[in-house]
């Protein structure tokens, strides 16, 4: 026996989401209700209208955010001098003692050498007692 019977077949909805009460699948309205068709313009003439006070928050919001990083990056600048100033300042003091002990040095040559004898003899002390 061979099946004469056809197979359905099934429409799909034109849009992937669920619709309101009485609305048809593709979006349109029922025939007696015109609200959705005119709910259209309405929401596209609003949304027209506050475009330019979007605008102008987003213009507003982008000034402060401006103004912001400014005023962050001159005080970072501020803090990255004064820390330069320091860095140089400390440098200057290293490179005098350096000098001053170079100078002690070759003023007492025997001094020197005895005071890193003394000095070394105490540090071998002090890793002795530890073992």
């Amino acid at each position: 026996m061979t099946d004469t019977t056809s197979p359905t077949t099934t429409t799909k909805p034109a849009t992937p989401f669920p619709v309101a009460d009485g609305a048809k699948p593709n979006g349109t309205a029922p025939s007696g209700d015109k609200s959705a068709a005119d709910g259209a313009p309405a929401a596209t003439s609003a949304a027209a209208a506050a475009a330019p006070v979007v605008d102008g928050l987003i213009e507003r919001a982008t000034r402060s955010a401006h103004a912001a990083v400014d005023s962050v990056a001159d005080k970072v600048s501020s803090v990255a001098d004064g820390l330069r100033g320091k860095v140089d300042n400390a440098g200057d003091a290293r490179d005098e003692w350096i000098e001053s002990a170079r100078d002690a040095i070759r003023q007492h040559p025997f001094a020197a050498v005895a005071g890193a004898i003394v000095i070394g003899a105490a540090l071998l002390s002090l890793r002795s007692s530890r073992d």
